[in-house]
């Protein structure tokens, strides 16, 4: 049997760790060894990667949101900050996270900085400074005030020279300014410099698009049209002497929230537009989003960006955080790489050159393949836990133990690392914005996973059985791949008594059958009458999974991308309107194939059936769509009578009376049963039958039609 053992409910901020090692796919030499630029392997055991969005949770509380986060270097430990929290952490690696509790420390969007050897911080309209010369101990002090609480979004940032700045802005109409302040007063010295607005008109990233609303942030009022996008989130980044102005456009709720940036030779401006922009942009895959976050320099000088993206969970939009490699190329321009970036990364301080080498390249190959349920709830069908939407969620109709989904992969491949994705539906408890919303609790989402070749004898993989964690993005690299087929997810326990919802099984894997191709035959009409959109149409290419589109402003800086699957076109709306630019295309294939695309078997897709009472056409009780995946229908609380099962429209399938003795017991098994009430196939293939059972219950029985395929 395989079963690897977790980390005990120990870490306290979790980017779904477990305390298993992992499977390299970096070269001995790398890790053992210091590059020629002086790089340092931070990390020297394992697991070696993560996979975005991160997990943000504290002991058995609730998980937090991940909101506005701020990385940065103190006494040789990383800080992580985020808005809202009464606290942050601190780690050694970038990796195992220990969290402060820290009562004293200002809530909100939060700015800190290193100064005289002590940190000090402050929050977004707020006229208070306060600064620890022991954050571990969470202990804070109020250190002076400034002039004004009209500071939105405030960042501080501290020069080379000890000159100290707070830049600032946080909205549609009002422009990013930046003052200089006194180090040890923090009074303003100067005038406020205005920097930038906001130029949606130029910039095609900035444009606020209604396609791209994933869930409404305010409730008062519809979005119009008219309106001009929110600029928000300054941060200041030092790199080889430049000052690179990071901004955040539109807002958390669009599949468009990214990250721009501005350049200038001095901290008080004048800042230049990059037309590389932007810096971070994701608006396909699981974890979509990059915007409102900070970059920052790792121990070895490497940059990273780490992000706040929306989430949705529980019914309600909300924020993460995930993280992406980032760089300076020798020309000056700030770049990130997002592209595979919600698959397997390698942590900080394992990879050199990681904008260009971190993605592992472990494929997803659970994407759009066949899923077997246990139940299903209503709508929430098997397909939606694995089409890679943040948005969609398989439901089970309840929250039992046994509760289960299985993913026939196609064939045997190789397994290197799992992420478990959960919603919630049904719980009794609401779970809000904010950083705590409810209490914490002493077990969460529970479950096994479990692998087989035959969709019979299984091994467990992974043991979750009581998990004491709000983890609702749990990643797992194993300590050696697995060559298997299938992979069952089986719920143990669901808190809060909602129902087991899976949102995604996302199963990555298969290196040394990954494919990628150049497209060739690329055609690109850029629109004459909005520079900002460019429609891209190729040739598909067989077996894909999907592409990478990159773009760029220079033929070697293709710094930009999309993700694009299920199509061989494109619409890029992201565009600078000034430069011209180049684009490539690059299929990628994990070698394996799609369900319904290359299998293409429909199973009742689009078809419904019917339950009335009474005789002729009686009263109606319900009407089911059958949905392809999904081979088991229940019409609940049925009660003596006469009863008839058609296809709605269509011909009369069963028809009986059904007595008190056959509705009413405490056994599991049928006490009517009807086969073969119709084939069931495709063209000239008969590929099965439809059954009708009758199940007995305390009070009144159940009917379930079942579709058996060979």
């Amino acid at each position: 049997m395989i079963k690897f053992s977790l980390i005990p409910a120990k870490l306290l901020i979790a980017l779904s760790f477990t305390g298993i090692v992992s499977c390299r796919q970096v070269s001995d030499n790398t890790l053992n060894s210091t590059g020629a630029g002086g790089f340092t392997v931070q990390i020297t055991d394992k697991p070696l990667t993560y996979a975005n969005p991160l997990n943000l949770v504290v002991g058995s509380e609730r998980a937090r949101r991940g909101g506005e986060p701020v990385v940065l270097i103190y006494n040789d430990e990383y800080y992580l900050f985020v808005t809202g929290s009464r606290g942050y952490w601190y780690s050694g690696n970038l990796r195992d996270w220990t969290y402060v509790d820290a009562p004293g420390f200002p809530g909100g969007v939060v700015s800190v900085i290193v100064k005289y050897g002590k940190l000090y911080a402050c929050s977004m309209n707020s006229f208070d400074v306060y600064s620890s010369a022991d954050p571990k101990r969470g202990v804070w002090e109020k250190a002076g005030a400034f002039d004004s609480n009209r500071y939105g979004d405030a960042n501080m940032y501290l020069d080379d020279d000890g000159r100290l700045y707070m830049y600032y802005g946080w909205s549609q109409l009002m422009p990013f300014k930046v003052v200089e302040l006194d180090p040890n007063t923090f009074k303003e010295k100067g005038e406020h410099v205005v920097l930038f607005f906001g130029d949606h008109e130029n910039h095609g990233f900035e444009n606020k698009r209604i396609e791209d609303v994933i869930f409404p942030y305010f409730d008062h009022r519809e979005y119009f049209p008219e309106e001009y996008p929110w600029i928000e989130g300054p941060w200041i980044t030092k790199h080889n002497g430049k000052y690179y102005l990071q901004y955040a456009a539109i807002g958390l709720e669009f599949l468009s929230y990214s990250h721009g940036v501005y350049v200038s030779d001095s901290p008080m401006g004048p800042f230049e537009y990059s037309q590389h922009n932007p810096l971070t942009y994701k608006t396909t895959g699981f974890a979509p989003g990059a915007g409102h976050g900070s970059t920052f320099h790792d121990k070895n000088g490497q940059l990273w960006t780490i992000c706040m993206i929306p989430s949705f969970y529980g019914g309600r939009g909300g924020a993460e955080i995930a993280l992406f490699p980032t760089a300076v190329d020798s020309e000056g321009v700030m770049h990130s790489n997002t592209a595979f970036g919600d698959y397997p990364q390698y942590y900080p301080g394992v990879v050199e050159d990681a904008v260009n080498n971190n993605f592992t390249g472990w494929m997803l190959l659970s994407n759009k393949k066949y899923v077997e349920v246990s139940s299903t709830f209503e709508g929430y069908r098997s397909v939606n836990a694995v089409d890679e939407n943040l948005m969609t969620f398989w439901c089970a109709e309840t929250g039992d133990p046994g509760e289960y989904m299985t993913i026939d992969l196609g064939k045997e491949s190789d397994i290197y690392a799992l992420q478990v994705n959960f919603d919630r539906y049904g719980a009794n408890v609401q779970v809000g914005r904010g950083a705590a919303a409810a209490a914490g609790i002493d077990r969460y989402q529970s479950y096994t996973v479990e692998v087989s070749n035959d969709n019979k004898t299984w091994q467990l993989l992974i043991d979750r059985s009581d998990n004491k964690q709000d983890l609702r993005h749990d990643y797992f690299e194993l300590p050696e791949p697995v060559k298997v087929r299938y992979v069952k997810l089986t719920n143990v326990f669901t808190h809060d008594e909602g129902k087991f919802a899976v949102k995604d099984l996302r199963i990555f894997g298969n290196p040394g059958a990954a494919v990628f191709t150049k497209v060739n035959d690329v055609k690109v009409v850029r629109n004459a009458e909005d520079r900002r959109d460019a429609s891209l149409l190729w040739q598909p290419v067989a077996g894909a999974d999907g592409y990478v589109v990159r773009y760029g402003i220079e033929q070697g800086k293709l710094y930009n991308n999309y993700m694009v699957y299920n199509t061989n076109s494109l619409t890029i709306h992201s565009l600078n309107t000034q430069p011209e630019y180049y684009f490539e295309v690059e299929a990628f294939d994990s070698g394996t194939d799609y369900y319904v695309e290359k299998i293409g078997v429909a199973m009742g897709r689009g078809a419904e059936i019917e339950l009335s009472k009474g005789p002729g056409r009686g009263e109606m009780i319900e009407r089911k769509m059958t949905i392809e995946g999904v081979n088991e229908y229940v019409f609940d609380n049925i009660t003596p009578g006469l009863y008839t099962f058609r296809h709605t429209f269509g011909p009369v399938l069963w028809s009986g009376e059904l007595t008190d003795i056959e509705l009413r017991g405490s056994g599991v098994e049928p006490t009517v049963t009807a086969k073969n009430l119709t084939e069931l196939g495709k063209g000239t293939n008969v590929l099965g039958s439809m059954e009708l059972k009758v199940i007995p219950g305390a009070n009144s029985g159940k009917i379930v039609v079942v579709f058996n395929y060979n």
